[in-house]
């Protein structure tokens, strides 16, 4: 793939530049945790906070929210949750990948376990190639999908192949959910089972599951290892995090690495308190420069490997 679909249309793939690959803009989180911080509803902070990732030298950025996290018993947002999205790339100015799908289990719509999986890959393809949700706005992303639990549930095994099925008729790279566990392990044996290379695959949130053995075990299969919540968690885990990822660096598959911070609650912004959508391309950048990181993996790591996971490029 030489291009890769944003909200506003198609972006060669050598002007994606800076990449995060895996933010939220607008989300609903509230069937995990009720209140406002789980909810990121407001364009003008949003805006605001987008800006600071602009100004730090970013350029894409991928939102993997997908069917649950637009919304459930309440409006979101005044308008369909892509056009939100493609309105702030239009503001902003940034190259902003949309993804399809449905997140986990608790989230998904009753509908899904009436649902075949071919007619689940069906929708999948036309969000990809008419529109997201009856709108213009296309995806450029199958994610996030996820396993709720430590394993992949029945329904959540249907969707999973319903992706790839999807993946394969559309060429578009899947992003995972594999939360606490190695998980990710049994969804890419799911995805394999349907024909998906794993290079074509993300798994995220690999700092979740703190070990060396899993992260590279899944890079040595050919899938992306994100470390997705980068800045935002406390010192201990940050610490933790970095030490995995040089772990990658050490054993040679720096390759596979892809980096992002996940805001996903509204404490995550700097209005909040948090570190925001710019932390990667300035703390973390500083602190592994520091640490023996020289700038070519850094850029390698936020604009080569992000540019081979959406087009599938060697």
């Amino acid at each position: 793939m030489d291009t890769v679909m944003t909200v506003t249309g198609p972006v060669p793939a050598d002007r994606l530049g800076p990449a995060l690959v895996h933010e939220h803009v607008f989300l609903d989180l509230t069937r995990d945790v009720a209140g406002r911080n789980s909810l990121l509803n407001d364009p003008e902070l949003a805006y605001r906070e987008l800006m600071r990732y602009k100004a730090a030298g970013g350029a894409t950025l991928v939102d993997q929210t997908t069917g649950g996290l637009r919304g459930h018993d309440h409006d979101l947002l005044p308008v369909k949750h892509a056009l939100a999205v493609r309105d702030m790339a239009r503001r902003t100015g940034l190259q902003i990948v949309l993804g399809a799908g449905w997140y986990r289990e608790p989230y998904y719509e009753r509908r899904l376990w009436r649902m075949k999986t071919d007619e689940i890959a069906e929708e999948l393809v036309r969000d990809v190639s008419v529109g997201i949700d009856g709108t213009d706005v296309r995806a450029g992303l199958l994610g996030e999908i996820g396993a709720h639990f430590t394993w992949v549930s029945p329904v959540e095994e249907r969707v999973f192949r319903a992706v790839a099925r999807a993946h394969r008729r559309t060429g578009v790279t899947i992003a995972t959910h594999a939360l606490n566990s190695p998980v990710g392990l049994d969804q890419l044996d799911i995805l394999r089972e349907e024909g998906v290379d794993p290079r074509r695959v993300i798994v995220g949130h690999c700092q979740s599951y703190p070990h060396h053995a899993y992260h590279a075990e899944l890079a040595r299969r050919g899938a992306f290892v994100a470390f997705d919540r980068l800045g935002v968690t406390n010192p201990y885990e940050h610490e933790r995090m970095v030490e995995l990822v040089l772990d990658l660096l050490r054993a040679g598959l720096g390759a596979h690495v892809l980096f992002s911070q996940d805001v996903c609650w509204r404490s995550d912004y700097v209005a909040y308190g948090g570190r925001g959508y710019a932390y990667v391309l300035t703390g973390l950048r500083e602190e592994l420069r520091g640490l023996g990181v020289s700038e070519e993996q850094f850029q390698q790591i936020v604009v080569e490997n992000p540019r081979r996971a959406l087009t599938g490029a060697a």
